[in-house]
């Protein structure tokens, strides 16, 4: 993915560019770059050429740190690649055959893994993207949504650091999202919960939700909801909150009523901010059978609430697999397509779609 020298013909185009579609939490910086940390945020792009190069920083947190990208090329195969220390300009693709050609880029690991910005791209010509679709899915959750260990094919489970297996293009939300013809936004922290993450009491979910980055240090970098207003909010937390952790003690039993009303509480915030939404609250793909049965008695206790409330507009959804063939207990590629699978026929009964 190095990219040399700008081919002749070439132009750089600044990553503001209007005939740039971007999807996800992003913002424009002081600079003028977008900057961006969520998993998932992808730029799509529409280009005359032989291939498209990416000025694209990172902020190499910790000095160690450092994130992936997936770039799919006229709709193919995607390819992933990860960002390097003092490298500036990527090859996004090259020795395409002459003509037009559509390519996306996709942030393929997490906020908590560091912020990017995308400064320029540079190609032959820009043409004008091809518009979003208009109908728009939030995913709030956790690893499982982020794509945490679902593509261990570049670097296996255990080696490297433990983000180098995560691909947040192929799991189960964007899967689901690109069959429906709908954007979608990953709203997602691997090991955060409603009341306690998996090692952790907090932040929590309901504390970071509001950040552009997505992470668990992300509390002044306030996100703009006018900005995406989601047709489909689908909510999977829990895991984290039934879990053990991998402390030295054992965790105490969750809390149920706090959890409860944690849960409750988020779901009308988040209503209070789409107020036309459909929420479908999920269980988890990870736990075992009595614990799963645990989460899903809450959730049914949260739509019951709801709709006391007068909210009528959330429902839950259960798994029936059981999905843990990926790296730590997580989904691997062949499972976050299982659960699109069984979310799919619900979505669309439920959207109409």
């Amino acid at each position: 993915m190095n990219a040399g020298p700008a081919p002749a013909g070439a132009h750089t185009y600044r990553a503001t560019d209007p005939r740039i579609e971007v999807m996800g939490r992003a913002v424009v910086d002081d600079s003028g770059a977008v900057s961006f940390g969520a998993s998932g945020v992808t730029f799509y792009t529409k280009f005359r050429g032989t291939g498209m190069d990416a000025d694209l920083r990172d902020e190499f947190r910790d000095s160690t740190g450092y994130n992936w990208f997936t770039v799919a090329v006229d709709g193919g195969e995607p390819t992933r690649f990860r960002t390097e220390p003092g490298k500036r300009w990527y090859s996004l693709a090259d020795d395409l055959r002459p003509g037009v050609h559509t390519l996306a880029l996709s942030k393929a690991t997490e906020g908590q893994n560091g912020h990017n910005r995308l400064v320029a791209l540079r190609t032959g010509e820009l043409l004008q993207a091809d518009p979003l679709p208009s109908r728009k899915i939030e995913f709030i959750g956790n690893s499982i949504t982020a794509g945490y260990g679902d593509d261990a094919r570049q670097v296996a489970c255990g080696k490297g650091t433990w983000f180098d297996p995560s691909n947040a293009w192929l799991a189960y939300g964007p899967r689901l999202a690109r069959r429906l013809h709908a954007q979608w936004m990953l709203s997602a922290v691997s090991g955060i919960g409603m009341v306690r993450n998996w090692n952790s009491l907090s932040p929590v979910m309901p504390d970071v939700y509001g950040g552009i980055y997505m992470e668990y240090a992300d509390t002044l970098t306030s996100w703009d909801f006018g900005r995406y207003t989601p047709d489909l909010v689908l909510i999977a937390l829990g895991t984290n909150d039934f879990s053990d952790g991998d402390g030295p003690t054992p965790r105490p039993a969750l809390d149920g009523d706090a959890f409860v009303k944690e849960y409750t509480d988020f779901v009308a915030g988040v209503r209070g901010r789409y107020p036309d939404a459909r929420i479908l609250l999920v269980d988890s793909p990870m736990l075992d059978r009595a614990r799963n049965d645990g989460l899903d008695a809450y959730l049914q206790e949260v739509v019951h609430n709801r709709r006391a409330a007068g909210d009528s507009a959330v429902t839950r959804f259960g798994y029936a697999g059981h999905y843990v063939s990926g790296c730590d207990g997580h989904p691997d590629l062949r499972q976050q397509s299982r659960m699109a699978d069984e979310l799919e026929p619900v979505v669309r009964a439920t959207m109409g779609w």
